[in-house]
């Protein structure tokens, strides 16, 4: 499961990548993205951050404890791909961070990045 961790990472390592291609139309192009519904932009830039660190920390967790239960993998990498994620709709709509349904989401994904966390240094520790 710690292959799956660390391609994981690697992707989205390289999704932050290319989104550094939004943030360059952010403040080189804004009215090409308004055009195409962005009313956010600093969104976006926050996107591509978290997909950077988010890939960079679950790529380390896989590195560091390749003897990871799968269950901490799941865990780590379903806040890790879903932490970023949560900025994006928030790039076109000023309203949906406050529905029940976003929130849901994000709390669940911060509590499964936080326990898998947790997890992976209490093996990495016991080991």
């Amino acid at each position: 499961m710690t292959h799956v961790l660390l391609a994981t990472a690697l992707l989205s390592i390289a999704l932050g990548a290319l989104s550094g291609f939004a943030v360059l139309a952010a403040v080189d192009y804004p009215a090409m993205l308004r055009a195409i519904g962005v009313i956010n932009p600093m969104r976006l830039r926050q996107a591509h951050l978290d997909w950077i660190i988010m890939g960079t920390m679950m790529a380390v967790t896989a590195l560091a404890v390749p003897q990871l239960p799968g269950w901490v993998a799941a865990l780590v990498m379903f806040g890790g791909v879903i932490n970023p994620l949560t900025f994006v709709p928030m790039a076109f709509s000023n309203k949906v961070h406050s529905t029940k349904g976003f929130q849901l989401v994000s709390f669940v994904s911060f509590v499964s990045l936080t326990t898998g966390l947790i997890a992976a240094a209490v093996v990495f520790i016991g080991d």
